[in-house]
């Protein structure tokens, strides 16, 4: 800027203030009483807005501050908490608030900043959802079970057999079962089983498959722990 230009703005600057910022004479200009105290005053305010930006420079590189995640019960424990643990080790200005249940949650009304669901989304419309990956299940048994019930080799011997189902309220979830051989179709049918054990937890389901009480349909990464 030239030197009039300067001028000028400082003049405008005065007037929309209403006070003289700079005592001027023929030779020099100084600041006045009133012009210290307001170069003061944006000078910190400067200074705050440079590390305001440091900041948020330093939280793009690394992780900073409180991070509140909802996550399913059973996969949250086994699978996300190791990860999201692991997380306060490497970046130690991160902290979590990790909440296990299968519930609906509202995040903003809830102060969530992130949701892990498995299945569908049905209110994905509102929300702004990222696939992270594809979950497989499958039907299982103990060795000790098979070895005094035998193993059934076609889906409709499994009505000889105790089977173990997820239910929620009082409700048989059905199995969706990938495409059998010389079935015909190409996509998962739902098969709805008679259940003589059914329980609403996932890790418990697995547990009595484990334990020898019967059949179940069970996620590949519960069998895998």
């Amino acid at each position: 800027m030239t030197r009039s230009a300067v001028g000028k703005a400082v003049a405008r600057l005065e007037a929309r203030l209403g006070t003289r910022l700079l005592q001027r004479n023929t030779r020099s200009q100084t600041l006045t009483e009133e012009g210290q105290i307001y170069y003061e005053r944006c000078t910190r305010a400067l200074k705050e807005l440079d590390e305001a930006e440091a900041d948020l420079d330093s939280g793009r590189m690394e992780p900073i501050g409180r991070l509140r995640v909802s996550v399913p019960e059973g996969f949250g424990q086994l699978c996300v908490a190791p990860i999201l643990l692991n997380l306060t080790r490497l970046y130690p200005q991160l902290s979590i608030d990790l909440s296990f249940g299968d519930r609906t949650v509202d995040l903003i009304e809830e102060g969530f900043d992130l949701a892990i669901r498995i299945g569908p989304l049905h209110d994905s419309g509102t929300l702004s959802a990222r696939l992270l990956g594809t979950q497989h299940i499958s039907i299982g048994a103990s060795p000790a079970y098979l070895a005094r019930h035998g193993t059934p080799s076609i889906l409709e011997e499994l009505d000889g057999h105790a089977v173990i189902s997820y239910s929620r309220s009082g409700v048989v979830a059905p199995w969706n079962v990938s495409p059998v051989a010389g079935r015909g179709g190409s996509s998962d049918y739902r098969l709805q089983v008679r259940s003589q054990i059914s329980m609403d937890d996932i890790q418990a389901i697995a547990a009595a498959a484990v334990a020898g009480y019967g059949i179940a349909w069970v996620p590949c990464w519960l069998l895998s722990s």
